[in-house]
């Protein structure tokens, strides 16, 4: 049999995958051994532990999610940005849902690429606030209640909370809240 260039990029993307096949709480190094068809103590070389697995892909995700958001928000005016991003965020979610929740593992490690690049992620969101007229403490506000009710939305959303309710889909319910949450944006847009 061939050996297998491994690299930590590798790890990670076959984390994301077993990930989505057998759930984050099952991916393991002998999971993860098994699926490149190796011994699990080969891992060892490019990782200490599985935490040190979940926080590269936690990085990879927010490497990822920073590349999504800015694509999508770049060139808008502030509220079609601001919508850009909850769209972006949402997609985003979907796409790795099955590794979501480490978007969330930022104060439970002490990684300073982690933490870098979720405050980046805000800043995005906080840029485009910059350019209503608010008050340093409305667009700290509103950043939190934004990013909450949409990471909250998400949540729900994936513990199987908004199935189909008579003729209201999620989407609508997604369309709506964001409508919501811009529209008190558009009074202080226009000043």
């Amino acid at each position: 049999m061939a050996r297998i260039a491994l690299t930590r990029d590798k790890i990670v993307q076959a984390t994301i995958k077993l990930a989505s096949e057998i759930g984050l709480s099952n991916v393991s190094f002998p999971r993860l051994a098994e699926y490149f068809g190796i011994k699990a103590p080969s891992l060892y070389n490019h990782f200490k532990n599985m935490e040190e697995v979940r926080v590269a892909t936690a990085v990879y995700l927010q490497k990822e999610l920073n590349h999504e958001l800015t694509h999508a928000m770049v060139g808008l005016t502030p509220l079609a940005a601001l919508r850009a991003y909850a769209e972006s965020y949402k997609k985003f979610a979907e796409k790795y849902e099955a590794v979501y929740e480490l978007i969330n593992v930022i104060h439970q490690t002490n990684n300073g690429e982690l933490e870098y690049l979720a405050k980046e992620n805000i800043r995005l969101f906080r840029r485009s606030l910059e350019n209503i007229n608010l008050s340093e403490e409305e667009n700290f506000h509103i950043s939190r209640m934004f990013r909450s009710t949409l990471h909250g939305f998400i949540t729900l959303t994936q513990l199987g909370y908004f199935r189909q309710s008579g003729s209201i889909s999620k989407e609508e319910s997604f369309t709506y809240m964001v409508d919501h949450l811009l529209s008190t944006l558009n009074d202080k847009n226009s000043i």
